[in-house]
This record gives C-alpha cells, sequence and structure tokens, in this order.
C-alpha cells in the first residue's frame, strides 16, 4: 500500500484542528526525522507520513493519551496501518504493557519495532517544542522522568537510527586500554551531539560515533591527532 502523500497528511492535520504550536514542532520532527531516513535504509515516504502524523492526536488531548487518540483518527479515517503504529508507539521509547498500564493508558505492547517507527519516535524524542535536544540531554531528562527500561530502549533507538561514523584510536591497543581510550573519547567529544562505542578488537581500537554531529566529530578527532585519518570509515 502506497504511504500518504504530503499534501493529504497536511490535510487531514487542517481537518482536525492542529494549532500552530503543534504544527510548528510536527514540522520540525519531520525534518530531523527525514535528515535521520536519508542517511539509513528505509521507506522514506512512510517517515514523512509518519512524522507528519504522529501528534494528531494532540488536537483532542495533551496528555500521554493523544498518541492512542492519534491511532484511532487514523485507523477511522482508514489509513495505513503501517502509519497508524508510527503514531501509536511514539511516546517516549515506547512503552510495554505494564508500563502503560502504570501510566493509566490501556494495557498495550507500544514499543516501536520497525526502522520508520523508531525513526520518527526518535527524532521526536530530539525535538523540544521546535529547537534541537542533544541526545546528552534527552537521556538525563529521561533518566529523571522515565521508567529505567525506557531510558535504555531510548540509548538502544539512538544506536539503531543513526549510521556510525567510525574512527580508528590505536592499531596496537589492548582491553586493558578501554579504560583510557574512553577517558580520551569522554574529553574530546563532550561538546557534540551524540553517543559512542568503543572496542577493542585483534589490536584495533574502534570507535564509533553516532548522532547528528557524528560526522564532525570524526574530522575534530582527526585534526587533534587522536585518530588516524588513513583509517576513517
Amino acid at each position: 500500500m502506497p504511504s500518504l502523500k504530503k499534501q493529504d497528511a497536511l490535510a487531514l492535520l487542517k481537518k482536525y484542528g492542529a494549532d500552530r504550536r503543534v504544527m510548528e514542532h510536527i514540522l520540525a520532527v519531520r525534518d530531523y526525522a527525514m535528515e535521520i531516513a536519508g542517511k539509513v535504509d528505509c521507506d522514506r515516504d512512510l517517515v514523512e507520513a509518519g512524522a507528519l502524523l504522529h501528534d494528531i492526536g494532540r488536537t483532542k488531548s495533551h496528555g500521554m493519551d493523544h498518541a492512542i487518540i492519534g491511532a484511532e483518527i487514523l485507523r477511522k479515517e482508514g489509513l495505513d496501518e503501517r502509519i497508524v503504529n508510527i503514531v501509536e508507539r511514539h511516546i517516549g521509547a515506547g512503552l510495554t504493557a505494564e508500563e502503560a498500564e502504570k501510566l493509566g493508558l490501556p494495557p498495550k505492547d507500544y514499543v516501536p519495532k520497525t526502522i520508520e517507527e523508531k525513526i520518527v519516535c526518535h527524532a521526536d524524542n530530539l525535538i523540544g517544542s521546535t529547537e534541537r535536544v542533544s541526545i546528552q540531554d534527552t537521556v538525563a531528562m529521561a533518566k529523571k522522568k522515565w521508567f529505567p527500561e525506557s531510558v535504555e530502549r531510548l540509548i538502544s533507538m539512538h544506536f539503531e537510527v543513526f549510521r556510525p561514523d567510525i574512527v580508528i584510536l590505536s592499531e596496537n591497543a589492548s582491553g586493558g586500554d578501554l579504560e583510557r581510550l574512553r577517558r580520551i573519547a569522554d574529553k574530546y567529544l563532550k561538546s557534540f551531539d551524540l553517543l559512542y562505542k568503543l572496542n577493542v578488537d585483534n589490536g584495533i581500537a574502534r570507535l564509533a560515533l553516532y548522532g547528528q554531529d557524528s560526522a564532525k566529530a570524526a574530522r575534530y578527532l582527526i585534526s587533534k591527532g587522536i585518530a588516524d585519518p588513513a583509517n576513517t570509515s
């Protein structure tokens, strides 16, 4: 089934009375989601449709139930269930049935499953009202307000939706060097919007950078002589 066209999604938002603030947020999420989608293997049309409609439920409620209400609206409109799932599963980093019940929502699995669902969900997490929020600040907020398992899903989702930029920190490293290399990474990467994974395999210390600033951070590490440019991928 073909994805909904952009103009049709916008027409639905107008039909249900999305106000200016909701529209500004929706468009900011759409822009970020499409930026992420452009770098991974996914259905970009589906991402765009889901991003544009993810908050249609806010025309009826600004509570946590807005995702469920939005899904109900779209099912009533006869939309593709793939779009409905994006909308229904975008709260936080998704909710398990147990978490949903604790929050007073119908007990159902609302955890994003497909890459398109995860991209829209994560882009929404990284947008405040209309401004982009770093993954570090998003994780810090989540640790204060979310279930611990939800925070873990947030971090895992970040690694799933962003394509990494990889640099080589050392070609003669051992497992015992991990903490030293991690301290170096923390020192030089603290101002960049990203998360990283560091591992040592067969003497090669690889640093994989995930996030909006990953390419910029890779170039910065090379410029500081921390990474070998010949081994950057």
